[in-house]
């Protein structure tokens, strides 16, 4: 009888033990933050290539059509056609220009930073996406499958 007394005792304590859940894994680590390269997050690249442009923008500006208008027209090249350069045509003021590049930079540094802003809810929407697609394509058979 004491053992029975001892076993039931025993049983009784072992049940809120059984009850527990059974422990989970740790769970996954987050993904790491999303990021831009540093060549595109660092604005003095921003800065360089702002730069460029405004050299190529320069040298574009110089460019002589003159001749080439003529040519269109169909008429013979004068002294003022070979003095026509794409500036005197577009009378496009260097300062303007200058302050539109550095307004552009500005605009792709604020641009950069949105989107590096965005990138986890946008990798988060993928993931998504492809699970639903990898859900939606599970059932559906397969080319080698064997038929019946």
């Amino acid at each position: 009888m004491q053992r029975l007394i001892i076993a039931a005792l025993a049983a009784a304590a072992a049940v809120p033990a059984a009850a527990q859940p059974y422990p989970q894994p740790y769970p996954p680590a987050p993904p790491p933050a999303a990021s831009l390269p540093p060549e595109i997050a660092d604005g003095r690249t921003i800065d360089q290539l702002g730069n460029m442009v405004g050299a190529l923008t320069r040298a574009l500006l110089e460019l002589p059509v003159g001749e080439v208008e003529a040519a269109i027209e169909n008429r013979p090249v004068t002294s003022a056609d070979r003095r026509k350069t794409v500036r005197s045509v577009t009378g496009t003021d260097e300062r303007e220009l200058g302050e539109q590049i550095e307004e552009s930079k500005v605009a792709v540094k604020q641009g950069g930073a949105a989107v590096a802003r965005s990138l986890p809810v946008i990798r988060d929407a993928l993931n998504r996406a492809g699970d639903e697609i990898a859900r939606a394509t599970a059932n559906v058979p397969q080319p080698g499958y064997p038929r019946r």
